[in-house]
């Protein structure tokens, strides 16, 4: 699902470079750490907009593995999965820095 219209408080900036993030998933019952890469699409201070082959859901926070500069200087940790979408075999997600 995509909202249409602008309604972000931040304007995003492109940004692409490849993170490497893990996410807790339950999987059986069981609670699972999944490891994987995304590629970055936009950024702005607040969020990030990325590109997954995993199949990430709202709610799910991803831990960023890399001591990568994010944006401007500042390293984020770990963000919120505000909302996602499948586009073919992968997922556009917008997430929140927390």
């Amino acid at each position: 699902m995509f909202i249409k219209g602008n309604l972000r408080e931040h304007e995003r900036t492109a940004f692409i470079t490849p993170l490497k993030y893990s996410v807790s998933v339950l999987n059986m019952q069981e609670l699972k750490k999944v490891h994987n890469v995304a590629v970055s699409v936009d950024i702005s201070d607040e969020g990030l907009g990325i590109i997954t082959d995993f199949p990430i859901q709202q709610g799910h926070v991803l831990t960023f593995e890399d001591d990568k500069e994010i944006n401007k200087g500042i390293f984020k940790k770990a963000a919120i999965v505000r909302w996602t979408g499948k586009i073919h075999s992968q997922y556009r997600a917008g997430l929140k820095f927390v």
